[in-house]
């Protein structure tokens, strides 16, 4: 025996009910050879090979030959190589792929008076896969945008490729390929691959999820509305944004880095207004809030055009706080 194939022993003859059974409940189906039933003379010696008429790479099988002759020795080979000591039934498993396999099977009778042979045989296809599935393509989604992804396998002969986004139905692509367009509430998508072998029927899955570009929304700068004169406050921007937002922030024109400031007021003011700019650093979409804050104990008169605004500003970088 070479490394294509492994044979198991099986120790002798095996009741063909007990195969067909086997073959049955794998879904296999007793193959013949290609001439079909024929005639034969009577008294003569006949062969049949009952198996599957094809196999898969890793899967074992098995196959087996019958006879009318209730005594009669058996000899199987696969592709040349005779299984010793197998009997009536081969055993094996393919290691490798190779297109196709020879499985013969030579059956005689001796007698006292003549000695009869009698051989069979059978080619059996061999088909590989699906295996090593994967599902190539971005992996972040832009709102409204087709998106396209493949799905690749190893099979042989062939694979059949379907879709399932999210838990919607399953469908077939063109090809190994599908497009995709998320829609602008989505958050995230799931890609789900199907790879099913186009001989033996058996599929495999592969699975990816994917993020949905999102915001800037519900921009919104967090702190008190009325703050008191030398006491030190602290206001913060917030947004949801997927996958980050940049941020900057400034306090009547004077602008930091980041979504966090910290800051005094020195002299009595009518108010400040606070402003915080945040952008998407994948889509590149812009959004902008502000916040008035009145100063408690100013007489709420105009300050004079020279007058200047005294302002202790602490700015802190929380989350992607890069220039715009």
């Amino acid at each position: 025996m070479d490394n294509t194939y492994t044979s198991t022993p099986n120790g002798g003859h095996t009741a063909v009910s007990r195969v067909l059974l086997l073959l049955f409940l794998t879904g296999l189906q007793p193959a013949l050879s290609s001439q079909g039933a024929q005639t034969q003379p009577p008294n003569s010696l006949t062969v049949e090979i009952i198996g599957p008429n094809h196999v898969t790479v890793g899967v074992p099988s098995s196959i087996i030959c019958v006879s009318n002759c209730p005594k009669c020795t058996y000899s199987m080979s696969l592709d040349g190589q005779t299984a010793q000591g197998q009997g009536n039934e081969l055993a094996f498993t393919v290691n490798s792929w190779v297109e196709a396999l020879t499985v013969k099977c030579t059956v005689t009778e001796d007698t006292n008076k003549t000695t009869k042979k009698a051989e069979k045989e059978q080619k059996i296809q061999v088909l590989a896969g699906p295996a090593n599935v994967s599902i190539t393509g971005p992996d972040l989604m832009n709102p409204t945008v087709s998106h396209t992804y493949s799905c690749h396998a190893y099979c042989r002969p062939s694979c059949n490729y379907t879709w399932r986004a999210d838990k919607g139905p399953w469908i077939r692509g063109q090809g190994n390929v599908i497009s995709v367009t998320p829609q602008e509430m989505d958050n995230s998508k799931s890609l789900t691959c199907k790879a099913t072998n186009s001989v033996s029927g058996l599929y495999v899955t592969a699975t990816r999820n994917f993020a949905v570009m999102t915001g800037p929304s519900q921009v919104q700068i967090k702190g008190p509305d009325i703050i008191e004169i030398a006491e030190r406050y602290k206001f913060e921007c917030a947004a949801e944004c997927h996958p980050s937002c940049r941020y900057v922030s400034s306090v009547d024109g004077q602008a930091v880095r980041g979504n966090v400031i910290e800051m005094s007021v020195d002299e009595p003011l009518k108010s400040v207004t606070l402003k915080c700019e945040v952008q998407n650093t994948a889509s590149r979409k812009t959004a902008t809030a502000l916040k008035t804050v009145q100063i408690k104990g100013s007489d709420n008169k105009s300050t004079r055009p020279g007058e200047t605004l005294a302002l202790l500003l602490l700015a802190f970088i929380l989350s992607a706080a890069f220039a715009l």
